[in-house]
């Protein structure tokens, strides 16, 4: 790929940040991504050329990391300390989870069969399963890796994984079925697994997965930060009660075992002795802190905790003054792109002139200068972090919502607004997110100012819990004859391509579309060739094109906003290598550690 094609390398490693898409941004001279510290609406924690990885997929280009001001050998030890995301969880079990900060906990804990080892590469490796094999395009053989232990505790009792428990793994997703056969929507990755058409336990050591077709994704779904592997016993036995969220209920096999955990947003993670490789920093703890971020400044100036990062540019300064030669700063894109979703498969927003309306009244580059002081982006269906299958900002600037003209943009929404009647809604409820409030006090309010300045109906401000707006969703209750919606932090990006979720999302065919029901016959054409398409370079195309269907239809039940740039500051004890704007704390155990030897260390909570 080249240079000037990769996103990430133009714009967050060079200077040139378009005026456009995005609307300001801190003078900072390294390039890299973000902390563990904004774990749960952010991401978690010599760069060669990028590859192509297994299954023809091809890198959009994560940054490369500043791993430190120094380059030292590795050191072993330390307890490392971050802010969490407050109380933000769905549920503790992986396969019906979609929480970025579970997700997170889920890659200290357990492991997938395959994982990503490097987004930067596009590399993906073996996890449970040490190797495999495709011996044609329908087909893949898995050898599982010796002497991997669950953890030690009831009902699994640290026994030794086996080939039956990732098939299990594989065939519960397929099926997306509870215990009792009960259908469950919230097995959210359902439709990836429904290619496969059997699973086989060929010896102790091997699996086979054959599938009804070829697919180039196949891998990639295996190595995403949900698809963690669960013990069949554990699952039994905590099915019911996965809502409780207790580290009793978090039975894995990776690094680092879950001790305590509060809801709050408090949790310990100690080393997991029976890991089968090399882990250099002894455990990981985080305090909610999400909320109230001069409790986080304050913590990682006083070393509490080890990293963090100021929601604006002047504190961002400020403190590289403060504490030069002593910190440095990574950027990426956060994995979290800011938005919402709509009902649009009946009244009121089956009106496309209605919720157009508010598409083009929502004002993109003020909500970046409000939110991030310009550290951010304009954001459309397929994110930054995925710029090499999504159209570029100087095209993305001519669609509707994203134009520089506002008196035009709230003008024409004020002529779709009368003709779609929009006056007889009466009071629209925008439900916010608490921690989005909390984190970004007044948004709520500024947002529904917006909508009744330029449409004139009330529009009302409701702070939820993220499970409540996750169940409304889920019900088709933002629309359905009910005058919803809502803004808040998206489900994060996951993966390097974009094509799978398109798919999934508005294809009209599959189960997650009937949570905002607006068919567009041309996306499902499109998303139903893209997604058997082998050619990477035609996807790329195929993508494009579908993006532009869902901006010229405000969104099509998705309609994002912006996404931030993280500014990350970390002591320069706290060495990383890389860090992706996706989630990667599967690969916290080996690469990041602490170099004691460093100055800075001197001082730090012990």
């Amino acid at each position: 790929m080249r240079s000037e094609d990769n996103y990430w390398l133009r714009k967050l490693g060079g200077s040139r940040l378009s005026r456009r898409r995005f609307v300001g941004g801190a003078t900072i001279a390294t390039a890299g991504a973000a902390s563990l510290a904004l774990v749960g609406c952010g991401d978690d924690e010599g760069a060669p050329s990028p590859t192509t990885p297994a299954g023809g997929q091809t890198p959009t280009g994560s940054p490369t990391a500043a791993a430190s001001p120094t380059q030292v050998q590795k050191q072993k030890g330390g307890i490392a300390r971050f802010s969490s995301a407050n109380n933000t969880w769905d549920t503790f079990d992986a396969d019906r989870s979609r929480f970025t900060p579970f997700a997170t906990l889920l890659g200290f804990t357990n492991l997938g069969i395959v994982h990503y080892r490097s987004f930067e590469r596009a590399e993906i490796e073996g996890a449970l399963a040490e190797s495999w094999e495709q011996p044609d395009p329908t087909q893949i053989t898995f050898k599982l890796r010796p002497n991997v232990y669950w953890h030690n505790k009831p009902p699994v009792n640290g026994r030794q994984v086996t080939v039956e428990d990732l098939k299990f793994f594989i065939e519960r997703n397929k099926a997306g079925k509870l215990q009792d056969g009960t259908e469950d929507p919230n097995f959210y990755r359902k439709t990836e697994f429904s290619i496969v058409d059997k699973v086989e336990v060929v010896d102790s050591q091997t699996l086979r997965v054959t599938f009804t077709k070829p697919n180039p994704f196949f891998l990639a779904t295996l190595a995403g930060s949900y698809a963690k592997v669960q013990a069949p016993e554990a699952v039994r036995e905590f099915e019911s009660r996965y809502n409780v969220y207790s580290a009793d209920l978090i039975i894995g096999t990776g690094a680092y075992i879950l001790t305590e955990f509060n809801p709050e947003g408090s949790l310990k993670l100690v080393k997991n002795d029976k890991f089968y490789d090399e882990i250099y920093i002894d455990g990981v703890q985080y305090f909610p802190l999400f909320t109230d971020i001069a409790a986080q400044q304050a913590s990682f100036e006083q070393k509490q905790i080890d990293a963090f990062s100021p929601r604006t540019v002047a504190v961002l300064n400020e403190l590289l003054q403060k504490y030069k030669d002593q910190i440095y700063v990574t950027r990426s894109f956060s994995a979290n792109p800011m938005g919402g979703t709509y009902y649009g498969g009946a009244l009121p927003w089956s009106d496309k002139r209605l919720i157009g309306a508010i598409f083009k009244v929502i004002d993109r580059r003020q909500m970046v200068e409000i939110l991030f002081q310009g550290s951010g982006a304009m954001c459309a269906n397929i994110p930054p972090s995925q710029s090499a299958f999504g159209i570029t900002e100087r095209e993305l600037v001519t669609f509707e919502g994203y134009r520089e003209d506002r008196a035009k943009e709230i003008a024409e929404a004020k002529q779709m607004w009368e003709a779609a009647n929009g006056a007889s809604l009466g009071e629209v409820v925008v439900d916010i997110p608490d921690i989005w409030e909390g984190a970004y006090p007044g948004i709520g309010a500024t947002i529904t100012g917006w909508l009744q300045s330029a449409l004139g109906n009330t529009f009302r401000p409701a702070i939820q819990p993220y499970s409540t707006i996750t169940s409304k969703i889920v019900k088709q209750e933002y629309g359905n004859g009910k005058a919803n919606i809502w803004f808040g932090w998206l489900s994060d990006v996951q993966k390097l391509e974009p094509t799978p979720d398109l798919f999934l999302l508005y294809n009209s065919t599959q189960p997650q579309f009937q949570q905002w029901a607006v068919k567009i016959d041309e996306v499902d054409r499109l998303t139903a060739q893209a997604v058997v398409e082998l050619d990477v370079e035609k996807r790329k195309e195929l993508c494009k094109e579908i993006e532009r269907h869902l901006l010229r239809n405000w969104g099509a039940g998705i309609p994002y906003n912006v996404i931030q740039v993280l500014n990350t500051l970390r002591w320069n004890y706290y060495k990383i290598v890389e860090q992706p704007s996706f989630v990667s704390s599967h690969n916290f155990y080996r690469d990041s550690w602490f170099d004691q030897s460093d100055p800075t260390w001197a001082g730090r909570r012990a």
